[in-house]
């Protein structure tokens, strides 16, 4: 439960933060100008880190105990944050850069935050004046490329967003609910973030952001395989942050190769030798996000094996896909697509979907079942679950609150706000539904019979419509991923709850209401309101009731 509420605070809290933030961010002086290393044309706030940064230690602050390690752990998390806001806005010299980092990684093993264990070092701790060095330069190994690698519009939020996942998984699998529930908040805040920086985004991380994320991190990573689970592989991380290090090192090797220094900026990185053989933007970001997909899958299924295999896996996979790329760049190939691929060829889909066109009322009357289905699911769920705890009203109150502060004193950004309230409720609505479900076998096949039924109306009416409410983008594939892979996961018997099915009626509920959203004028209307209902419901029944 407290792992569930710190990712609705995370998600919360950062979608809160980042349109305001974005508002001040030139009077800030924090915006990322265009330049011939980078990819955007126009001036893009980079205040997502602040954000994603608060969105995840709040939760930490309000759940978690505050020992010595979280303690550290907030403490030179801030000091990541401060460094890298000023960076953003000043260009601080790498030096400096790398004084913060250094005090904050001290910081940390100050806390007992430290590798004990070594690959093929054996099953007993390893001596302490090898493990922190080891330590230290992992915490700033892992820091500096996820720094580097944020090149792409959700390409560093996405990876991290993928390994956390991995780490929250690991620990729930060891029973390890204070590394769940920091993960779990961190997950949130990403995701949050997401939602404003999938391409074209108008909000980036930042140094700030960032360097937060590959921090914190190399900091989950450490615990998990130091006290919370001992068992796993020593060679594990290397799966769980092996690709994003894997690009700073080649980007380094080229440089050195090349007589430069290390630190001189260029475009040799992964997804800028993506783009140069063909890829586009998002095609690019896709590419990456299945490599590190599949990297985590081989750490889930190699857990437990010797260090042996796993780094003999891990290196193969490696001189596999750089030496591809290395081969596709000799021979001058490029990734083309056939004319008219990517582009909307009306007369095709016209005659496709002629046979459903011909009956007229089909298009409305699949639309508005689709309004009708997920605006009915938010107020009936939110009215009949059971057991609706008092923090999950609070947060409840809170968010619709945010919306009615959105519609009548933020009205530029209330769309963005009524999707929060939105996801908001159905997250809390299908999380709350698992239990009964579980315990009600008629039930839980009445609601997966309504939500299939659901999920074919939307394909009908997205089949039908004329013209595009979809487009495929990176973020729909991480959440692609987590519909395949969560489910396969043997997660019910140690967290208690069925997260498959929650995986998957969320991802239903989520596309509905995105198509409901992006439909007309009346239909985002219809489903703000019965958003706003389902929490105002839910708070009631929590803090009221």
């Amino acid at each position: 439960m407290e792992a569930f509420l710190g990712l609705l605070f995370g998600l919360f809290v950062t979608m809160v933060l980042i349109p305001p933030l974005v508002r001040v961010s030139g009077g800030l002086r924090l915006l990322d100008q265009p330049g011939h290393r980078k990819v955007h044309s126009i001036p893009t706030p980079r205040v997502g880190g602040i954000a994603v940064f608060l969105g995840a230690v709040l939760p930490l602050l309000i759940w978690a105990p505050l020992d010595w390690t979280v303690v550290s752990y907030l403490v030179a998390g801030s000091l990541i944050v401060i460094f890298g806001a000023v960076d953003d806005r000043v260009e601080l010299d790498y030096k400096w850069k790398i004084l913060g980092q250094t005090v904050a990684a001290l910081a940390l093993l100050a806390g007992g935050v430290h590798f004990e264990r070594l690959p093929f070092c054996g099953l007993e701790p390893v001596t302490p004046w090898l493990t922190y060095p080891i330590s230290f330069l992992f915490i700033l190994g892992v820091t500096n490329a996820l720094n580097l690698s944020d090149g792409l519009d959700g390409l560093a939020a996405g990876n991290s967003f993928l390994s956390l996942a991995a780490v929250a998984v690991f620990a729930y699998l060891a029973a390890g609910p204070e590394l769940a529930l920091a993960a779990a908040a961190l997950i949130g805040a990403v995701v949050g973030f997401l939602r404003f920086n999938t391409h074209p985004a108008v909000v980036f991380l930042g140094d700030a952001g960032s360097q937060f994320l590959g921090f914190s991190l190399a900091t989950l990573v450490i615990l998990l395989t130091k006290d919370v689970n001992p068992a796993l592989s020593s060679a594990l991380p290397l799966f769980l942050v092996g690709l994003p290090l894997l690009d700073t090192v080649s980007v380094v090797v080229i440089r050195l190769r090349n007589g430069l220094s290390p630190f001189t900026p260029d475009r040799r990185h992964f997804h800028h030798r993506l783009l140069s053989v063909g890829f586009e933007h998002h095609e690019a970001v896709s590419v990456i996000y299945t490599l590190q997909a599949i990297w985590l899958v081989l750490a889930f299924v190699l857990r437990y094996q010797s260090d042996a295999l796993v780094v003999v896996v891990f290196l193969f996979l490696a001189v596999a896909v750089f030496g591809a790329l290395y081969l596709a760049e000799a021979r001058a190939w490029r990734f083309r697509r056939e004319p008219g691929i990517g582009t909307v060829d009306t007369g095709s889909k016209e005659r496709r979907n002629l046979a459903l066109r011909r009956f007229r009322w089909l298009p409305t009357v699949a639309a508005q079942s689709v309004q009708l289905g997920a605006s009915a699911f938010l107020v009936l769920c939110a009215l009949f679950t059971a057991n609706v705890s008092k923090d999950i009203g609070l947060v409840s109150f809170g968010v619709a609150a945010m919306m009615v502060f959105a519609h009548f004193f933020l009205n530029p950004w209330t769309p963005a706000f009524t999707r929060i309230g939105v996801y908001m409720a159905g997250l809390i609505v299908v999380f709350l539904l698992a239990p009964m479900t579980e315990a009600n076998t008629s039930l839980d096949w009445l609601i997966s019979f309504y939500l299939v039924v659901l999920c074919c109306v939307l394909a009908l009416a997205i089949r039908v419509t004329r013209r595009e409410t979809f487009q495929m983008t990176p973020q729909d594939l991480l959440m692609l991923f987590f519909v395949v892979a969560v489910p396969s996961l043997p997660l019910e018997a140690y967290i208690g709850y069925p997260v498959g099915s929650i995986v998957l009626r969320a991802a239903v509920v989520f596309y509905s209401c995105e198509y409901v959203l992006n439909r007309d004028r009346l239909s985002y209307v219809s489903l703000r309101i019965a958003g706003f209902a389902a929490l105002a419901i839910l708070g009631f029944r929590g803090v009221v009731l």
